[in-house]
C-alpha cells in the first residue's frame, strides 16, 4: 500500500509517499527506511521508487519525500542548501518514528547522490539511524566543483544576492558557502551504524574515489560495512540490469543485518 503524506519543517510543507507492506498484521511492527533523493530530485529513472517498492514487498515501511524546493514540496530550489536538506531529513525521520507500524529501534536511511551526502551527515549526528545505504554518494569536497561552473559576472551577481544559473537550475550564495560544511569524509568516523556504499564505475558525475575514501574511513568501525561496485553502472544506475543489481545487493545486505529478527 502506498499513502501520500505531508509533514512540515520551518513552516513549509513537504510532500512524501509512505510505502507500507500489505502483509503487516495488526499490532506488528516493521523496520523503517527514509529515502533521500539527489540534486534537483531527477525522477527520470525512478531508481528510488523501484527500490522503495521492492523493499516494501520485503517487509519494510519505506518513506520517500521531496526536499523543500524540489518536486511537490514547498519552497524554491534556488534557496536550497545541503544543511537545509539535512534538517528536512531529520524531520522526515521523526515523521517515520511516529508511524505506529514502524519499529523505532530499526530505522535506516538510503540516500542517492547529494541525498547520500545528506544521509551520511545525518547518520553522523543522529543515533536514531541504525543502518545506512549510500548510492553514488557525494562524500568529498564539492564547493570547488560547483563554483567552477560560475563565471566572474555570475559570481558578482551572486555576491549581490541574486540566484545564478548552473546547468538548468538556479542557486544562491548560501548553497555554495555551506556545501562543504561539513564534508562527509570529515565526519563519517562518527557513524557507528552499519553502512553499505554502492557506486557505479562508469559514474559520469561523481567518481568512485569519494566512496572508496569513505569506505576506508568506516570499514573497521562495523563488521557489516561494505563497499560494492556496480560494473558499468552510471550515476543513476539507469540501465535496468544495473538497477536490479543495486536492489538485489541492498536487499541481501539488509537481510545480513538481521532486521527481521526480534
Amino acid at each position: 500500500m502506498i499513502k501520500p503524506v505531508t509533514f512540515k519543517n520551518q513552516g513549509q510543507q513537504l510532500i512524501g509517499i509512505l510505502h507500507v507492506p500489505d502483509r503487516l498484521k495488526h499490532g506488528e511492527k516493521a523496520p523503517g527506511i527514509v529515502m533521500f533523493h539527489g540534486f534537483t530530485a531527477n525522477k527520470t529513472h525512478r531508481l528510488l521508487v523501484h527500490v522503495a517498492r521492492n523493499l516494501c514487498d520485503s517487509g519494510y515501511v519505506v518513506f520517500r519525500f521531496d526536499f523543500r524546493g524540489s518536486g511537490e514540496s514547498d519552497g524554491e530550489f534556488e534557496d536550497m542548501t545541503v544543511l537545509g536538506e539535512v534538517s528536512d531529513a531529520e524531520k522526515a525521520l521523526t515523521f517515520l518514528t511516529k508511524q505506529r507500524l514502524v519499529d523505532k529501534e530499526k530505522l535506516g536511511v538510503i540516500g542517492h547522490s547529494l541525498g547520500g551526502r545528506v544521509a551520511a551527515i545525518l547518520a553522523s549526528r543522529d543515533k536514531r539511524v541504525k543502518f545506512v545505504v549510500l548510492y553514488s554518494p557525494g562524500l568529498g569536497p564539492l564547493e570547488k566543483m560547483f563554483r567552477s561552473q560560475i563565471d566572474k559576472e555570475a559570481m558578482e551577481k551572486m555576491d549581490s544576492g541574486e540566484a545564478v544559473k548552473i546547468s538548468s537550475v538556479y542557486l544562491r550564495k548560501p548553497f555554495f558557502n555551506t556545501l562543504d560544511d561539513p564534508v562527509p569524509l570529515d565526519v563519517m568516523s562518527k557513524i557507528k551504524a552499519p553502512i553499505l556504499i554502492i557506486h557505479g564505475d562508469k559514474d559520469e558525475h561523481l567518481s568512485t574515489d569519494g566512496s572508496r575514501k569513505g569506505y576506508e574511513i568506516v570499514k573497521n568501525l562495523n563488521d557489516k560495512n561494505e563497499f560494492y561496485v556496480v560494473k558499468g553502472g552510471n550515476h543513476s544506475f539507469s540501465e535496468r540490469v544495473h538497477a536490479l543489481e543495486v536492489i538485489k545487493k541492498t536487499q541481501e545486505w539488509l537481510v545480513s543485518l538481521g532486521l527481521d529478527k526480534d
